[in-house]
């Protein structure tokens, strides 16, 4: 059957994820055939080639999708990062004024000058700005102004382009505000100008560790250290990147040396708990996190890292009093970081998440004019955030910063969910059956129906629906994460966990809980593209439990809405990064297993018990509209994958 145009489309973009890229290039040409000027097929061709290091062939691509649909910003973006990277800098330029001139927002832009500003790099050019002018841009930084700063450090870096420390700054500000990929390349020229600087090296590194791009963040920080042999920061840098590659008795020495440097640096101690809890030396790990918090008693990681790690160890009390004191430092009345960048940005299915989420509780009796009220303010916003897409992350300007003042992505209600006098586990639950199917599955895989008791279910949605701890708005598919050491943490959902493990030994065995997180989607999913549920991925645990409690009248395809579940494991050697979010490997490696999958179609008060390497993903979402009609999941992760 011939394709149409769409269906063309569609098809050329999956196989292009999936890193097929003759098929997609395929696909593209074909729809260029019969459209020549069609944008998305032109553009996505050109950015193909360009990924394949094909620029001169990828030229004309990107210009005609650009000319084709100019009201498109990422055709403008792709077009003059393009010109830059085949060496035609004064077209660049051209183009870049341009946009300008045309609306481009200024942001997306800025990436592209900061390249074109590092290519005036003037030899022997050792001229400097004066002190009022780095006075101006230390006060901005120094007061969390950062969009002023980021200016500032523009203009110095444009002004001075071989002025190495505005190269720096700008770098630094970047990371604040989270656009590593701009700190990335301020830092590479930072290098590039004084490539003995140990500090400028180690900076590439941190940048390149929040990239995933870890080999690369090890070599910078071996090359600060070759600079400045008593680098204690460094080395607790590298013995981080050791950790998150898992050679962790490298990890383990590099960390330690750092204490041998800085014998009082809570940052080590903190990490030496993480890697000392990676190698199951838990009595070691604990005293390491408390040593971080008598060293620095605001220490927001280590408080969290704690609270973590005494659940695995059972220690559910001291636990839950570690994730209350995080939750006060990082979102309570005097946050230690005001400039938190969940405070700092915002997109439009969160603050339309809040809104719902404000109603809902006005009209639910919990202080209806405070909420009324805030609901009104927060609509206004709505309406002014410019993005493209509802899912788009955008940065919140100092106007509605005011509006939202100390309301926004904060613990302003949270519901108590105590413990309750009789198990919250469903009576009817029948053991054996479960336990047999359990491992009757190749892999591990099973599901409960009426896996809550009705009072605990209706605790639990009660909790969820009324608490303001949904601050994780981050994910590419506009869904809302809350976790335990952000408000989660609740006597009754510790309880749910614990009881479940008593109840089905052959399945746990001694695997403790180690994370817990719920997820709460958007409902638009059914017909804006932009809404997704989570893609094909695998958990750092030995078992997931993942279970569902928005009403089943909520739910419109009955057929659907709940869990895939692939018979193909993630191998032992993936680090966290590839398992849980390389898309391209993880479908090879589902294709490599054949593809088999197990669809568990959504069911109010239904839990699905898997092995957690398995990979899996959500399912296709159709849920009415209405806050109590989102879909919601809650996931418990026991022991390690490697168990």
């Amino acid at each position: 059957m011939k394709l149409t145009i769409k269906q063309a489309l569609q098809k050329g973009i999956e196989a292009h994820k999936e890193g097929k890229f003759r098929d997609a290039e395929h696909f593209y040409h074909a729809i260029l055939q019969s459209q020549p000027t069609h944008p998305d097929a032109n553009h996505n061709l050109g950015v193909l080639l360009l990924s394949i290091n094909k620029i001169g062939m990828a030229l004309p691509f990107l210009k005609a999708a650009f000319k084709s649909n100019p009201k498109i910003d990422q055709f403008w973006l792709s077009y003059i990062g393009a010109l830059i990277k085949s060496n035609q800098p004064e077209k660049a330029k051209e183009l870049l004024n341009e946009a300008k001139n045309q609306g481009i927002a200024k942001k997306k832009l800025n990436a592209l000058e900061m390249q074109l500003n590092s290519l005036d790099l003037i030899e022997n050019d050792n001229s400097e700005p004066d002190q009022d002018q780095l006075n101006k841009l230390k006060d901005f930084y120094q007061a969390g102004q950062y969009l002023n700063a980021e200016k500032q450090a523009m203009s110095i870096t444009k002004q001075f382009p071989n002025y190495q420390p505005g190269w720096k700054f700008l770098g630094a500000i970047y990371r604040k505000i989270g656009r590593n990929h701009e700190a990335l390349d301020a830092n590479q020229v930072a290098v590039k100008l004084s490539p003995q600087d140990p500090y400028a090296y180690n900076n590439l590194g941190n940048v390149l560790k929040e990239l995933g791009r870890f080999e690369e963040a090890e070599k910078n920080y071996l090359l600060a250290i070759a600079l400045k042999a008593d680098f204690s920061e460094t080395y607790s840098n590298l013995g981080n990147t050791l950790y998150e590659l898992g050679r962790l008795e490298e990890a383990l020495e590099s960390t330690t040396q750092a204490i041998v440097l800085k014998p009082k640096y809570a940052q080590a101690y903190n990490n030496l708990g993480m890697i000392l809890s990676e190698l199951g030396r838990f009595e070691e790990a604990e005293k390491n996190y408390l040593q971080a918090i008598t060293l620095n008693p605001n220490f927001i990681e280590a408080h969290n890292n704690l609270g973590i790690l005494l659940i695995g160890m059972g220690k559910i009390e001291s636990a839950l009093k570690h994730f209350k004191i995080k939750l006060e430092l990082e979102r309570g009345a005097k946050p230690i970081n005001i400039l938190h960048k969940s405070f700092l940005n915002i997109s439009k299915a969160k603050i339309d998440h809040d809104i719902e989420q404000f109603e809902y509780l006005a009209a639910s009796g919990y202080g209806n004019k405070k909420f009324h009220e805030l609901a009104s303010i927060y609509r206004k916003i709505s309406l002014e955030i410019n993005s493209s897409l509802d899912t788009d992350i955008v940065q919140l300007s100092d106007k509605h910063q005011k509006l939202l003042g100390d309301t926004y992505n904060r613990a302003i209600h949270i519901l108590d969910a105590p413990l309750l006098d009789k198990s919250p586990i469903s009576k009817s639950l029948n053991v054996n059956k479960i336990t047999d199917d359990y491992f009757n599955h190749d892999f591990g895989l099973t599901y409960i129906d009426e896996f809550l008791s009705p009072h605990a279910l209706e605790s639990l949605r009660e909790f969820l629906l009324g608490s303001t701890i949904w601050f994780d708005f981050f994910h590419a598919g506009g869904y809302l994460g809350a976790y335990l050491e952000d408000g989660l943490a609740s006597p009754l959902i510790i309880q749910i966990a614990e009881d479940l493990r008593g109840k089905l030994p052959k399945i746990f065995k001694d695997h403790k809980l180690s994370q817990l997180w719920a997820y709460k989607y958007d409902s638009r999913a059914r017909y804006k593209d932009s809404f997704t549920g989570i893609n094909a991925h695998a958990d750092f645990a030995a078992i997931n439990v993942n279970f569902w409690i928005t009403p089943q009248s909520a739910n419109l395809d009955k057929s659907s809405g709940g869990l895939v579940v692939y018979n193909s494991e993630a191998p032992l050697d993936w680090d966290f990064r590839t398992f849980n979010t390389n898309e391209q490997r993880i479908h090879q490696e589902i294709l490599n297993h054949g593809g088999k999958k197990t669809i568990i179609p959504y069911n109010e008060n239904r839990a699905v018990i898997f092995n957690s390497n398995l990979f899996h993903e959500t399912d296709k979402i159709d849920f009415k509209d209405g806050y109590e009609n989102r879909r919601i999941n809650v996931t418990m992760l026991f022991g390690r994958r490697e168990d």
